[in-house]
């Protein structure tokens, strides 16, 4: 039964990013399953239920990368952590797209991923904090600066996919997505951390 479950959440993952959230039908996912769609309700009452639990491996999946930023912070480790999160989202492609569309038709998925957003901009904040202590990013000029550079991080990094698939520019390169967010990140440094960032790019794709 498990083994049946997770191949329905594979197949209906594969249908949404390849057709989007609101054009894939139970019967839809039924058939890439090669069963009824009362079998299928077995597994799954509804679409609802189905979104949930993908939602939920998203989350999950996404904790384990962000909660680094609590606990590894060289812009090495960093960058590593960048590439997951592209990863992520890449393999749930179809709700950075259709975000919007999944919170409006399912309030139970809106209210886990506000209290996932608050959780993701504390890891963000705490690695702005920790790579200030150590002297790679600048002392804040303003008031609650570097909780307005997590907000500004969060969005950039969140809908980043969406941005370019609007915008027409449907090829999701690992290393834009990585230009654009250090480039979000480089106003902070401090004349160590241009230096640790420019080691960076000595030993990653980021200045080729």
């Amino acid at each position: 039964m498990k083994h049946t479950k997770n191949y329905i959440l594979t197949r209906s993952l594969k249908l949404f990013n390849l057709n989007g959230f609101v054009n894939v039908r139970l019967q839809h996912i039924a058939d890439a399953v090669s069963i009824s769609v009362g079998h299928l309700a077995y597994h799954f009452k509804n679409k609802e239920a189905i979104m949930e639990a993908l939602y939920d491996q998203l989350k999950e999946e996404q904790q384990v990368i962000l909660y680094e930023f609590r606990t590894v912070h060289l812009f090495e480790d960093i960058n590593q952590q960048l590439k997951r999160i592209f990863q992520l989202q890449k393999k749930y492609l179809f709700f950075y797209v259709d975000t919007l569309e999944v919170l409006r038709a399912y309030p139970a998925i809106k209210e886990k991923h506000r209290q996932h957003i608050a959780w993701q901009l504390e890891q963000i904040e705490w690695m702005f904090e920790f790579n200030m202590f150590r002297g790679s990013f600048q002392e804040p000029a303003l008031e609650d600066q570097y909780k307005k550079s997590t907000w500004i991080f969060w969005i950039a990094v969140d809908n980043w996919m969406h941005a370019r698939l609007i915008s027409g520019l449907d090829h999701l390169n690992e290393k834009d997505f990585l230009q654009t967010v250090w480039n979000l990140l480089e106003p902070n440094f401090t004349v160590e951390g241009q230096q640790e960032f420019q080691m960076l790019g000595q030993n990653t794709m980021l200045d080729s």
